[in-house]
């Protein structure tokens, strides 16, 4: 895929004064730069799983690494798509208030992956989708890792 992508993209340089040409070599930079920071999201993910297993004091740091990735993918996705998919109801992804950290950090990582091959697939608006439900669960992980950290040097 990446051989491919590079081929396209040398051949979208060397097309001189096509419009066309000029759009699809845009989309393509945004399709890579939305790749490239859902990949980072998913590396900084496994960092904050193995820092969670050996309850590191880093795990806030690389849950926060990768919501900021994932919010900067969701802003390409949204300049990429521009108003197309503003009517989109934002609706949060049910799951167990009881679930452990470790299994909400899979189910962002699963989320993370669908919204990948969703854009591979070029449906946008479910990349979309996916990637805004992830969102919504590292948020819900960033509270509660807050609120446990408050209590815990409550009691200091």
């Amino acid at each position: 895929m990446g051989k491919e992508r590079a081929e396209k993209t040398k051949e979208l340089k060397c097309q001189d004064g096509n419009s066309d040409a000029s759009a699809e070599f845009k989309e393509l930079a945004y399709s890579e730069k939305i790749d490239k920071a859902l990949s980072s999201c998913e590396a900084y993910l496994e960092e904050s799983i193995i820092a969670l297993k050996g309850a590191s004091e880093e795990f806030g740091n690389w849950v926060w690494h990768a919501a900021a990735e994932l919010e900067y993918a969701l802003f390409l996705v949204s300049l990429k798509n521009g108003d197309e998919d503003a009517t989109l109801k934002r609706k949060t992804e049910s799951h167990d208030r009881s679930d452990s950290t470790a299994k909400l950090l899979n189910r962002v990582r699963n989320l993370i992956v669908q919204s990948k091959e969703s854009i591979a697939s070029d449906n946008w608006l479910q990349a979309r989708r996916y990637a805004y439900a992830a969102g919504n669960i590292l948020l819900r992980i960033q509270r509660e890792y807050a609120r446990k950290k408050r209590g815990s040097s409550g009691k200091k």
